[in-house]
């Protein structure tokens, strides 16, 4: 499946990096329990930019992406890294994918 095109009007950035929460919930390929390895989702923006999705809590994160929408959390200090190793230009926090691509649990066959 091709990655969405994130515009301007889904996203709600953070004010600074103050704002960064201690536990940062991020889209993922579904893992299963013992993978050592985790594959992030990246989407494309409306300016051409790879985006890495990260959320401040899970209820966002299943807002913005639907409850099917398998997922990781990690630190939020681990996110500038996460960005660099992902291949991420930016990333864009609590980014509301549009209604028709967010992941149902009936779609993932939970």
């Amino acid at each position: 499946m091709a990655p969405s095109v994130i515009g301007a009007e889904h996203v709600a950035p953070l004010d600074d990096e103050e704002d960064v929460p201690e536990t940062a919930y991020i889209p993922c390929a579904r893992v299963a329990r013992g993978d050592s390895d985790v594959t992030v989702e990246l989407r494309d923006t409306a300016d051409g930019h790879r985006a890495l999705l990260t959320f401040t809590s899970l209820q966002q994160l299943v807002d913005g992406c639907g409850d099917g929408q398998p997922w990781v959390a990690v630190k939020g200090e681990q996110i500038e890294d996460i960005k660099a190793r992902s291949g991420a230009d930016v990333v864009l926090w609590d980014a509301a994918l549009p209604a028709e691509e967010r992941r149902t649990r009936f779609q993932q066959g939970d």
